[in-house]
């Protein structure tokens, strides 16, 4: 893997990192006007409500106050850049998680509040009079808004509420969709449905805002009078007073709403722009002039550093099952000139398989520390006799018991010390002082083990936070198998394409070790049927990987079943291969 070729990778997802920060940036505007549209309109004078309110937009105002949330914005998607273009880690514990993501969880929390804080700033100097500073005239005197502070703190518990629901847990993800579509019907579609279902989604927690307002509102008002040296204005100090304010309510439903919106649609334009799909040269052009750096669809799949572009290059080699990307089979088809060799499709399919075959290891590996999977037999040095040992055995038991032959050899209990071996000389292993000893230690120890393994699964809190959950692993491999997903169906398409495409026959020479990883992928995953991942009975993606393995080997076997003893030699893989012939695959 070359400096060059990563810094290739990179700068094809700055690119689109910085048009969703540039698309980010102008909703700010388009949210505003929406919220100015909501705010002045007049039933009687359209004209001049239209007129109005895009001249405040476009004001030199509106540009200089907006500044600050546009500098938020822009924290916000570098951020929301590093996020996606991060390898994803595993962490074994909670205690562990913490650890690992407390300062990258404290900075999204930070920007939150930031952009929830800008925004409620920006709005309220739009909004009525009584509306616009945190200090106003009443009574005559200068006393601390509690109108001003009720905005203020419905934007940062709108922002909170976004990082509690949607970044606290959960990760920035990259959406790969299947069937692609024009980029503009996407955002068109996606800015519809967020503004409407944000304006649902933000019903209920403003008014659980209202709520808590008229709880601690009157304990943060006298506060920062108090810290200001003002007057403190009870026009909020009680709940019928917050109920019968609609106007107030309804200026903190459309701001909640906003600042939802704005957060919504920063990721969407991350997980959409990063997400488009991409499709990567087959070999280099030789003629390539001096500066030009193509990605060749082998180096993107070595791309684990940069997981977005090996996310892309393994859609692009899905998507090459079409009967429309039949010229681009023919590059992975064709042989090198000078040469005659196969370099296209040895390098591709062997980067698939070492994909493939680490994660068949990684997965074998943390399937075995499930404790459902794990075997405890009782004996594990004996092994148990076959039935036609156990046939045997009582056959020549009863030959003996017919013709009154007996054992040479007593069955008698060595434990047991009889008169015989003391008169022939035979003196008895007495185990010796230091051996109980050690026995005794080795009791205790085990006790003592036990009993620790089970205070510490049964004291609240302590497993929560430093015990790791049976079938995390997994479900952590699982939950990033879309890639595999794939590759398997990826590489089938092309399997199976070749018989009637390759002229060469380049494919069958690999065509056995796909198939072998495709079983053994297929054997680890059966394994997984009536397991429990992470605290799930039923796992979405383990139902994907298991379906779309089954549909890759359907499509190979059916399309090279009569060719099946050509490939292999082991009577038991043509056996079970065969399955797949007959639709019956165990």
């Amino acid at each position: 893997m070359s400096t060059t070729t990563i810094l290739e990778s990179k700068k094809l997802c700055l690119y689109r990192c910085l048009s969703a920060v540039a698309l980010s940036i102008m909703m700010q505007f388009f949210l505003l006007t929406v919220f100015l549209l909501f705010v002045n309109f007049h039933v009687f004078h359209l004209l001049n409500w239209i007129t109005e309110t895009f001249s405040l937009v476009f004001s030199f105002y509106t540009w200089l106050s907006i500044m600050p949330l546009i500098s938020a914005v822009i924290i916000y998607g570098i951020l929301l850049g590093k996020s996606h273009l991060a390898v994803k880690e595993y962490y074994a514990t909670r205690f562990k998680w913490l650890l690992g993501t407390v300062v990258r969880k404290s900075l999204f929390l930070m920007i939150h509040i930031a952009v929830g804080f800008l925004t409620a700033w920006l709005y309220a100097r739009y909004l009525h009079l009584d509306y616009r500073s945190l200090v106003y005239q009443c009574y005559g005197m200068d006393c601390i808004n509690p109108y001003y502070l009720f905005l203020v703190g419905a934007g940062i518990s709108a922002g909170c509420y976004h990082f509690f629901k949607e970044n606290l847990r959960q990760e920035p993800e990259v959406e790969y969709p299947i069937i692609q579509e024009n980029k503009l019907v996407k955002l068109r579609s996606l800015l519809y449905s967020t503004l409407y279902k944000s304006l649902m989604k933000s019903f209920v927690p403003s008014m659980c805002y209202a709520l808590g307002f008229w709880i601690f509102g009157d304990i943060v008002n006298r506060r920062l009078a108090r810290f200001f040296d003002l007057e403190v204005d009870t026009g909020l100090s009680s709940l019928f007073s917050v109920i019968t304010n609609v106007r107030l309510l309804f200026y903190s439903w459309i701001l909640s709403s906003q600042i939802l919106s704005n957060m919504n649609l920063m990721q969407k334009f991350f997980s959409i722009l990063l997400g488009e799909e991409m499709h990567f040269v087959i070999e280099k052009n030789p003629v390539a002039k001096e500066g030009e750096n193509e990605v060749t669809l082998v180096e993107a799949l070595t791309m684990n550093q940069v997981p977005v572009i090996q996310n892309l290059a393994a859609l692009d080699l899905f998507s090459m099952t079409g009967s429309m990307a039949s010229g681009r089979r023919q590059q992975i088809y064709a042989l090198s000139i000078p040469g005659g060799h196969p370099y296209n499709w040895n390098q591709l399919s062997s980067q698939c398989l070492s994909i493939i075959n680490a994660f068949i290891d990684d997965l074998t590996t943390s399937v075995k520390n499930i404790s459902t999977m794990k075997s405890t037999p009782l004996f594990c040095d004996i092994d148990k006799p076959t039935a036609t040992e156990a046939a045997e055995k009582i056959l020549l038991r009863q030959y003996n018991e017919t013709y009154g032959i007996r054992r040479m050899v007593s069955e008698a209990p060595t434990s047991t010390i009889g008169p015989m071996s003391t008169n022939s000389g035979m003196t008895p292993k007495v185990p010796s002082v230091v051996q109980s000893i050690n026995e005794q230690f080795e009791h205790i120890s085990r006790q003592f083990e036990q009993a620790l393994n089970t205070a510490f699964r049964t004291i609240p809190g302590v497993f929560y936070m430093f015990g790791e959950p049976d079938g995390a692993k997994t479900a952590f491999l699982l939950s990033n198998s879309q890639m595999i997903v794939w590759l398997t169906q990826g590489l089938a398409g092309i399997c199976a394409d070749s018989l009637s495409e390759d002229k060469y026959g380049v494919v069958q020479v690999a065509l056995p070790q796909i198939i072998r990883a495709l079983m053994k992928l297929k054997g680890e995953l059966d394994k997984l049927n009536n397991v429990n991942l992470n605290g799930k009975k039923l796992d979405r993606n383990l139902i994907t990987l298991k379906n779309s393995v089954r549909r890759s080997l359907y499509k190979i076997i059916s399309v090279f079943g009569d060719y099946l003893r050509d490939l292999f030699d082991d009577p038991m893989e043509i056996r079970r291969l065969q399955c797949f012939m007959s639709y019956q695959e165990v």
